[in-house]
């Protein structure tokens, strides 16, 4: 009859990791995502909605969102 292994332990000073999608709720993830959508619209549309720079307007919008989102 074969032991059954120990279970591995996880290495002293180590924390898991909680990654930040699951530390926000589905709800204000897809808010977030709809509110960096219509801020990138609106970069677009200033800039003539040329085609290109679609990435860079996301980014970005991105980093406005989180800015705003971040002020009490």
């Amino acid at each position: 009859m074969a032991k059954a292994k120990p279970k591995a332990s996880p290495k002293k000073g180590r924390k898991a990791k909680a990654s930040s999608a699951a530390s926000v709720p589905q709800q204000d993830t897809a808010e977030r995502q709809v509110m960096i959508a219509e801020a990138a619209y609106f970069i677009a549309e200033q800039r003539g909605f040329t085609a290109g720079d679609e990435l860079s307007d996301w980014l970005q919008a991105e980093g406005e969102i989180r800015t705003r989102l971040q002020q009490p």
